[in-house]
């Protein structure tokens, strides 16, 4: 993975964890990659760490059946890399859900 990647990676899970936390305000957007729209922003988070789920998994078969020139504390951090960008993907969803119902519930 490039610096570059690694980058992209960081300020997406920073991203979610505001989304999470309910910091990012809606008067207030943050643009990123040139304006898209949130539903092309969500796509490209969830296929980003359904990559990194890819990319750790075939590192732990590689590592396990000695494919790989991996040490295992590579493999053991890609693993991680993997289970905290699912996390804040969770963290996400079940905040998007929770909007959502709030917003179904309003009285018009």
């Amino acid at each position: 993975m490039s610096a570059i990647q690694i980058e992209a990676l960081r300020q997406q899970m920073k991203v979610m964890a505001d989304m999470a936390a309910g910091q990012l305000q809606a008067n207030k957007p943050e643009v990123t990659d040139g304006g898209k729209d949130f539903a092309t922003a969500l796509q490209n988070a969830v296929l980003a760490v359904n990559q990194a789920q890819n990319n750790a998994q075939s590192n732990v078969q590689d590592f396990s059946s000695g494919k790989s020139g991996m040490s295992l504390e590579e493999v053991m951090v890609s693993v991680q890399k993997a289970n905290l960008s699912f996390q804040a993907m969770i963290a996400v969803r079940n905040r998007l859900v929770e909007a959502y119902k709030e917003v179904t519930n309003l009285q018009v």
